[in-house]
């Protein structure tokens, strides 16, 4: 059933609660999402809290975004990783979208925001992230890898193969591949594509860090 839209109770959960939960039902966990579907959903469930002061009958962008940007922060855990779409001019990748920490993070807060706002049905489904899982699974480096782990000889070109790359994608690319199977893994309980992610960031380290890495 999906989450119908509450007043006063939600003013028991923090507005980092709200938007992570409402990023969770739109498929934060598999994909980038814009700040403003964001916004939306978090209105949706929580009209009160996320509304113009003077015309409530319309959401605000506002304290999303900045829930956002705060649970991205370290001394919240680095939940999520992005940027408002207003950064897009600063050369950031826009949309968000949950972390390996913070999908833990979910886990186990998931009740307690659900006793509140309902239970709520995620959008969309689950093809994106299967569909990656199995890109990975058939590739040659992740059997390689299941062969030996620690000591696979996997080469560049079949570690940015695993990651549907070339040899020529950036470290921006390769590391945004990898930190959304990790995500994925951690939804999806999948711990040999955790393991495997954690490989490749041991292995290809000095690639990853070219151009330095970023929370974005």
């Amino acid at each position: 059933m999906s989450a119908s839209p509450v007043s006063e109770p939600a003013e028991r959960l923090s507005d980092i609660d709200i938007a992570l939960y409402a990023l969770y039902l739109l498929g934060g966990w598999q994909k980038r999402v814009h700040t403003e579907d964001v916004a939306l959903r978090c209105f949706r469930l929580a009209p009160t809290k996320f509304s113009w002061a003077k015309y409530p009958r319309y959401p605000d962008l506002t304290p999303a975004r900045h829930a956002l940007e705060d649970a991205k922060k370290a001394k919240y855990g680095r939940l999520v990783k992005g940027a408002s779409e207003r950064m897009r001019s600063a050369g950031k990748t826009s949309g968000w979208m949950f972390t390996p920490e913070g999908m833990t993070w979910l886990e186990a807060h998931r009740d307690r925001i659900e006793r509140v706002l309902g239970k709520g049905r995620p959008t969309g489904d689950r093809l994106p992230a299967e569909r990656r899982i199995r890109d990975l699974r058939n590739s040659r480096a992740f059997a390689e890898f299941l062969s030996d782990r620690k000591n696979a000889d996997v080469s560049h070109a079949e570690f940015a193969e695993s990651l549907v790359c070339t040899v020529n994608s950036p470290a921006s690319v390769l590391n945004e591949r990898l930190d959304q199977l990790a995500t994925i893994a951690e939804q999806l309980h999948e711990s040999d594509v955790a393991a495997y992610v954690d490989f490749c960031r041991h292995k290809f380290a000095d690639l990853l860090s070219q151009g330095g890495r970023s929370n974005v």
